[in-house]
């Protein structure tokens, strides 16, 4: 007899999203997941953006790793994502090691990234999308994705929808009908009192049972054949080890954790590791112009209209050769960073925050590297990363600045320092590639396209590692929209046994 009938390596929204759809499919399944990382809200899983902010910062510093937060962390403020290497919540993927990628970071928590994630979730386009995954069905799994996730817009307030307005008035007549600036899709449930409660795994798992075991690291996969019989774990505190048998096991540990776990059982396609990408990110600060407030009639200031820091949120999306990067634009009441408002007119409406995402164009040779002999803080191999970003996209990120640059004068003007600069390699936290799907057999990916292993029967991943084409987008709903593509073949597998 099995320990469990499934394990989940990983309890952030991907792991969230198989156990949810097992449980709901099939009542009574035994479901175990093991978390590296403690529980850091409650319930667990929770969004901090939904906690005061002491204990918000508490569970930031509590999510950074093994060796807790850097030094620096102390005097660190924690801004609004891809303003800062590793920002809070965070901590170095490889210290030392990664030099062709020097903000690539994890978090290591209950929840995982959706703890600390902004919750953006808009659809790929074009060639963003999977091509071997038939359209309809693909749709569909993001229709279900959506469903999980709460995605929503956000109600519109009179500075928002001038925002749009002028956004959309930009960008009429270059991008098609439905594809112009519009409310960005978040994983967000409004409530009455004006308030937002922000999405996070425990969104996605919505109460489910689970046996659920924070702290605990997966250290191997034991293998026998075509499967995997076992998980081997320990319990970090107490260094108590056990090897937990399953009839499923699925491993959604992040897109360096994942394909390491693999490289220490000794699974190792050609691929893993390989294909490593992110978007790459144009960043840039816009104090808005007066005729927001204008065109808004109101005067009021944006943080007395609006309960949360985030008043608006849009995106201008991926339209494959008219707008080759998406577009986030988030409308705030006060800049990431200190600014200087003697220096820049900075009127009622206030501030948004802008990005481009560029493509970063997946090959072989950006990837990760394990050793056979050093280890990582947390006992498992170690890795490097190679990476680069080369001339190829170098090219769009000109051309992404200068997109950013025409939207800037169209609503307001750049702050001092807030003009657009390319981030460091690995500020996205989007992480893609290195456990990709593919449909060759696995001749140049990890997993099929129904997120199971090549040549083991039981072994399925999760995440954003599998995503295989270049993309843009927060690649979160993609992600879990491919747990739902998997969840029947993992249900079959079960059926099975």
């Amino acid at each position: 007899m099995t320990d469990t009938d499934v394990v989940i390596v990983g309890s952030g929204p991907v792991g969230c999203a198989f156990a949810r759809l097992v449980a709901d499919a099939r009542p009574g399944t035994r479901i175990t997941m093991l978390e590296l990382g403690p529980q850091v809200s409650t319930p667990p899983g929770t969004n901090v953006r939904n906690l005061p902010v002491a204990e918000r910062d508490a569970a930031r510093e509590r999510s950074q790793g093994p060796r807790g937060s850097s030094p620096a962390d102390g005097e660190r403020p924690l801004h609004v994502e891809g303003t800062i290497i590793s920002p809070g919540g965070t901590y170095l993927a490889a210290p030392g090691q990664q030099s062709g990628m020097p903000a690539a970071a994890m978090s290591s928590c209950v929840g995982g990234m959706g703890v600390h994630w902004t919750c953006a979730t808009p659809r790929p386009n074009d060639d963003e999308r999977i091509p071997f995954i038939p359209s309809a069905e693909l749709d569909a799994h993001l229709d279900e994705a959506e469903r999980l996730m709460h995605v929503t817009t956000l109600p519109e307030n009179p500075y928002g929808r001038a925002i749009k307005d002028m956004l959309r008035e930009q960008f009429a007549g270059v991008l098609p009908p439905d594809r112009l600036p519009d409310g960005l899709p978040m994983s967000a449930m409004p409530q009455p009192d004006g308030s937002v409660r922000w999405g996070g795994a425990d969104t996605i798992l919505a109460g489910r049972q689970v046996e659920l075991h924070a702290d605990t690291i997966a250290r191997r996969l034991v293998v026998d054949g075509d499967r995997v019989v076992a998980v081997e774990a320990e319990h970090l505190p107490t260094g108590a080890r056990r090897s937990i048998s399953a009839t499923v096991v699925v491993v959604a540990a992040g897109a360096f954790q994942t394909p390491q776990l693999l490289w220490a059982s000794g699974i190792r396609p050609e691929a893993l590791g390989r294909h490593l990408t992110e978007h790459v990110l144009v960043y840039s600060v816009v104090a808005l112009r007066d005729e927001v407030q204008e065109r808004a009639g109101v005067d009021t200031p944006v943080a007395e209209l609006v309960k949360d820091p985030t008043a608006s949120t849009f995106g201008i999306p991926y339209v494959a050769g008219i707008h080759p990067y998406r577009t986030q634009v988030m409308h705030m009441a006060d800049a990431p960073f200190p600014v200087d408002e003697a220096s820049v007119r900075v009127g009622a409406a206030r501030f948004v925050a802008m990005g481009n995402g560029v493509r970063k164009f997946p090959r072989a040779q950006d990837r990760l590297v394990f050793s056979d002999d050093a280890t990582d803080g947390w006992g498992m191999p170690q890795f490097s990363i190679e990476y680069e970003i080369t001339e190829r996209e170098l090219a769009e990120v000109e051309a992404a600045s200068a997109d950013l640059r025409a939207v800037a004068e169209r609503i307001g003007r750049f702050v001092p320092g807030g003009e657009p600069r390319l981030m460091p390699a690995g500020t996205s936290l989007h992480y893609k590639g290195t456990v990709r799907m593919g449909d060759d057999g696995g001749a140049a990916s990890v997993v099929d396209d129904r997120s199971r292993v090549w040549g083991l029967r039981n072994l399925f991943l999760g995440g954003n590692g599998l995503i295989p084409t270049a993309t843009v987008s927060n690649p979160t709903l993609t992600s879990v929209a491919l747990a739902v593509r998997a969840v029947p073949a993992v249900l079959a597998e079960l059926g099975a046994r």
